[in-house]
C-alpha cells in the first residue's frame, strides 16, 4: 500500500521534532507560509484562472508580471522541501567539519579543541578527525536513505 505524502511528511516531521526540533520548526513554518510564484509560474502551474477569478470577485487588480502570489506546499512539495533541508544540512555539517579540521592541519594547530576554562569549570573537548569522520558517515546515511527514495525510517535521525 502506497504511502501518501501527507502521512510521510507527518512521520518525518515526528522524527525531527523529536531529534531536531530547531529545523523541525523551520521547516513546519515554510511549510505554512507557503512558496512563492510568479504570474508566469501560476500559469504554468494552472493556478493563474483560479487567482484571477479570486481576485476579480474581491475587487482586486489581476496579477501583473511583477507581482508574486503565495502558494501552498502539496503534500509531495512538503516531503522534498524536507529531504533537501536535511540532505543540506547534513553536506553543511561535515563541509564546515572538513574546512576547520583542513585549516588546523594545514597550519600546525592542534587538532582537538578545548572549550571551557581549567579553572572554572570541566572542560569539554572537540576531536575535529573525529566529528569529521561522524559528520562523513551522517552525510552517507542520508545519501543513500534519500537515494533508495525512502522516508527515513525510525531512529534514522541521531
Amino acid at each position: 500500500m502506497p504511502v501518501d505524502g501527507r502521512d510521510q511528511f507527518a512521520r518525518i516531521m515526528e522524527q525531527l521534532t523529536e531529534k531536531l526540533p530547531d529545523l523541525a520548526d523551520q521547516l513546519r513554518q515554510e511549510v505554512r507560509q507557503g512558496r512563492v510564484a510568479s504570474e508566469q509560474r501560476l500559469k504554468q502551474e494552472g493556478e493563474y484562472q483560479a487567482r484571477a477569478s479570486r481576485l476579480a470577485a474581491a475587487d482586486l487588480p489581476p496579477l501583473g508580471k511583477a507581482d508574486i502570489a503565495v502558494l501552498p506546499y502539496t503534500d509531495d512539495e512538503s516531503v522534498e522541501l524536507v529531504r533537501t533541508a536535511v540532505l543540506t544540512l547534513a553536506e553543511t555539517m561535515y563541509a564546515s567539519r572538513k574546512a576547520a579540521l583542513g585549516l588546523a592541519s594545514e597550519r600546525g594547530m592542534e587538532l582537538t579543541i578545548e572549550f571551557g576554562d581549567p579553572e572554572l569549570e570541566p572542560v569539554s573537548s572537540l576531536d575535529l578527525e573525529a566529528e569529521t569522520e561522524r559528520a562523513w558517515a551522517a552525510l552517507e546515511i542520508v545519501r543513500e536513505l534519500l537515494s533508495e527514495g525512502t522516508t527515513l525510517p525510525a531512529g534514522a535521525i541521531q
